[in-house]
């Protein structure tokens, strides 16, 4: 099997989960309120940004491949944790174990792929592997998770966890073929190598894109965030049923809005691409806006959609785009900095959110957030009219 062929494979694999989205069901049914579950995803946040630097220097000073498989092998155990799920305080040992594998992951996956292409000449291709990559685990999940979701309505939730962990399991074991051509350690001592990474992130071409990129991911999580169960009682109340009544159609609905439109998202072609990623900071929290004020299932998952095409198109550019800009001696540690520094702004949102949500309810709490993060993505969209303009613009496309 060639290279880019087992890059796919281990893609899809770590991306064909049976649970999605669903988990906040999950919780939920385990007793776990909605401040409980913003606390969890403020740690698992806080989690990135202690972990962030350490492992991001493991990729750079020790080797990717080696960060990526210790990544993996974490996945699998707060995989095993989520299955044995009994309170609160396991909650928050699986947000730690969750996070601490993902950033060995984060940055380390992308730069060795990157790397490696580079080795064989094909660095040019990036942005194409990456996308046939997405539309391969995109349509993997597509399948996957309503299998899940009818199974977890039928069954419980243990059995599509157990599945998520064979998958995981078998992530692993593709992970440890692959090769690492020319890996090269940067010369310089630990301390300095963090810090001069840390000063790439305040590059004048960096750091404006970290910023609206921080941004547009609250707008997407703040829709996503609790959207399960809002669609699940709106559901409910239409069919006359309870929300575990609701998870086969739930499960459909992740599809929908959250597959699907990461598909057609990184396929949009270069001219609907960038339109989206233009439009990304104001549209997606007017969509949220929206899918309170109209509380209808369908026009809620047709917003889900559409927010989810933009926020994919937008993603992928940016990542396209850090690829291209950053130094690839320092390009793991430099991506685990802008995951530490995002952690913090997002420990912070999934706190409060949680914690109003409480307070004021779920649309309530759903409509004063959007109204605040579309005035975050109108000052991002004056400024890249006039001193943001250049380093907000996708140059990779012009390459």
């Amino acid at each position: 099997m060639n290279l880019l062929r087992k890059y796919r494979l281990l893609f899809v694999l770590m991306n064909t989960g049976f649970i999605g989205n669903l988990t906040v069901i999950y919780y939920l049914s385990k007793g776990i309120t909605y401040g409980q579950i913003g606390l969890v995803s403020a740690v698992s946040a806080l989690g990135f940004f202690l972990f962030e630097v350490p492992t991001g220097v493991v990729a750079d000073k020790m080797s990717r491949k080696t960060s990526v498989i210790i990544g993996m092998a974490l996945f699998s155990l707060g995989t095993v944790v989520l299955i044995l799920l009994r309170n609160f305080p396991m909650l928050i040992a699986y947000a730690v174990v969750s996070s601490l594998g993902a950033t060995f992951v984060s940055g380390s996956l992308q730069a060795w792929l990157f790397d490696n292409l580079k080795h064989l000449g094909l660095e040019g291709r990036y942005r194409e592997v990456m996308r046939d990559v997405k539309t391969l685990t995109l349509v993997s999940s597509a399948f996957s998770i309503p299998i899940g979701a009818f199974l977890a309505q039928l069954y419980g939730f243990t059995l599509p966890l157990l599945l998520t962990l064979i998958m995981e399991l078998g992530t692993l074991l593709v992970a440890i073929s692959i090769p690492e051509y020319e890996f090269k350690k940067p010369e310089i001592s630990y301390h300095l190598h963090v810090l001069h990474s840390a000063r790439e992130l305040l590059r004048d071409d960096l750091l404006p894109l970290i910023l609206v990129s921080i941004a547009v991911s609250m707008s997407i999580n703040q829709f996503r965030k609790f959207f399960e169960p809002y669609l699940g009682e709106m559901l409910a109340r239409s069919l006359g049923t309870t929300l575990m009544g609701t998870l086969g159609l739930l499960g459909i609905a992740e599809v929908l809005i959250k597959t699907l439109p990461r598909l057609i998202g990184i396929r949009l072609g270069n001219e609907w691409s960038v339109r989206a990623y233009e439009i990304a900071p104001l549209a997606i929290p007017v969509f949220t806006a929206l899918s309170v004020l109209f509380q209808n299932p369908i026009f809620a998952v047709v917003l889900g959609i559409t927010a989810g095409v933009i926020n994919a198109a937008f993603g992928f550019n940016v990542s396209v785009e850090f690829q291209h800009r950053i130094p690839s001696e320092k390009r793991a540690t430099v991506l685990s900095l802008d995951m530490m520094f995002s952690a913090v702004v997002m420990a912070v949102f999934y706190a409060l959110y949680g914690f109003v949500v409480d307070t004021f309810g779920l649309s309530e709490a759903r409509l004063l957030f959007a109204v605040v993060l579309f005035g975050i993505g109108l000052a991002f969209k004056l400024a890249s009219l006039g001193p943001l303009k250049k380093p907000l613009e996708l140059r990779h496309l012009a390459e």
